[in-house]
């Protein structure tokens, strides 16, 4: 075999392969699909407002994850899009403790659904660890969704993380 043909057999084989890799994860009760780079595990957790619902993976010493849960219909009639966005940042903050690089809001799909990019730095303190993490979260109607990357430096900004972000889409 020729090394110009050996090499573009060898590209298209790890091209393939790389193809594979990549699930697209549709939630017909969550209403989202996602390009995981891997099959993710599903779960729900309840909580006092209702329940979470969770698809996430491990990858690459962080993780990829989406969360939706379903907000009170009479609460949504008296508090702005914006302050639940804010309320959603705050639990991060709360949770994680990061140093916030970065927050905007956006308007997310066809739609135009109000939602918050954010980008920040956290040290886990248990695990020793430092991380970046980049969320967005997306109010759609009363259902609030956070699409969510974690880990090692290079990761929420990596080309899987890129991937994931760009296909995340509220369905019908």
């Amino acid at each position: 075999m020729r090394p110009s043909l050996a090499i573009a057999v060898i590209a298209i084989a790890c091209t393939c392969l790389a193809a594979q890799e990549v699930k697209t994860y549709e939630s017909k009760a969550g209403k989202f699909k996602a390009d995981f780079p891997k099959t993710p595990m599903v779960s729900s957790k309840k909580i006092d407002e209702g329940e979470l619902n969770i698809a996430s993976i491990d990858f690459k010493g962080g993780g990829f994850i989406v969360i939706y849960s379903d907000l009170n219909a009479d609460k949504l009639k008296t508090t702005k899009p914006k302050d639940i966005l804010a309320g959603g940042e705050k639990g991060l903050i709360e949770g994680f403790k990061p140093k916030i690089t970065s927050t905007k809001d956006i308007e997310f799909g066809k739609q135009k659904y109000p939602g918050r990019q954010i980008a920040g730095e956290a040290y886990l303190a248990e695990e020793g660890i430092s991380i970046n993490l980049r969320l967005t979260l997306i109010l759609a109607d009363n259902r609030l969704y956070q699409v969510f990357v974690f880990g090692p430096k290079d990761l929420p900004n990596g080309k899987e993380a890129e991937k994931f972000f760009e296909t995340f889409e509220i369905t019908k």
